[in-house]
């Protein structure tokens, strides 16, 4: 397990600091037992929402221990949250694969843009993030591991817009925050009404407003 995936599992587990989106999917860096355990997660989730995800019936699921539960995991928190991460990974793969493709600047900042559209309109993958969310607002333990997972995304966000150094890294935060309420709200809107929530047209608008700032920010310019 490399550095990388440490700080994951220990976030996973309470402890460490939020890491950026990687292209590596999170559950790999996992034993297999744990790997067993999320997956099992993740099918309660998407069949019996929130309400479902049970120690008991998620060992259940997996053919594991409840104890097995605690040992990689922490406890259902720290479950929780690597089902969240999880989920982010797979709603963000191809997002991540195809904005790492294109050179830094215009290029770059349409396939973001592009690629959040698909993901805000992906009304399926959504639905397993929403069962979480309500619960993680409530809970002070899930609150603060999601919380950090979202620091993590605005990471990410940034790291796209190359912005590396502590000044450009301040500057474009506030775009990066904003970025994702969009994407999360317009998921909201699509999921609600399909027909009616034009999400591409949203962030076309999104994109043609965000252009002047992020060039005066300096992030459409070329390295």
């Amino acid at each position: 397990m490399n550095a990388m995936d440490e700080k994951r599992t220990s976030l996973a587990r309470g402890e460490g600091l939020p890491q950026p989106l990687l292209l590596e999917d999170p559950m790999e860096a996992l034993a297999p037992t744990a790997q067993r355990l999320l997956a099992a997660a993740q099918r309660l989730l998407a069949s019996g929402g929130f309400e479902a995800l049970k120690l008991s019936s998620i060992a259940r699921e997996a053919g594991e221990s409840k104890a097995s539960i605690g040992y990689h995991f922490g406890n259902k928190a720290g479950l929780v949250t690597a089902l969240v991460d999880s989920l982010a990974h797979d709603a963000n793969r191809s997002l991540m694969e195809d904005t790492g493709e294109q050179p830094r600047g215009a290029e770059r900042i349409h396939a973001l843009i592009d690629g959040e559209t698909r993901i805000a309109a992906d009304t399926e993958a959504f639905l397993s993030f929403f069962e979480v969310l309500p619960h993680a607002l409530r809970d002070e333990d899930l609150r603060e591991r999601v919380a950090a997972l979202y620091d993590g995304y605005r990471d990410t966000v940034l790291r796209w817009l190359d912005a590396a150094d502590p000044v450009a890294n301040e500057r474009l935060r506030p775009f990066a925050m904003l970025m994702i309420a969009i994407v999360d709200g317009l998921a909201i809107q699509h999921g609600l009404d399909p027909d009616g929530a034009d999400v591409a047209a949203a962030t076309d608008l999104w994109e043609r407003l965000a252009r002047p700032y992020l060039s005066a920010a300096g992030a459409l310019e070329r390295s």
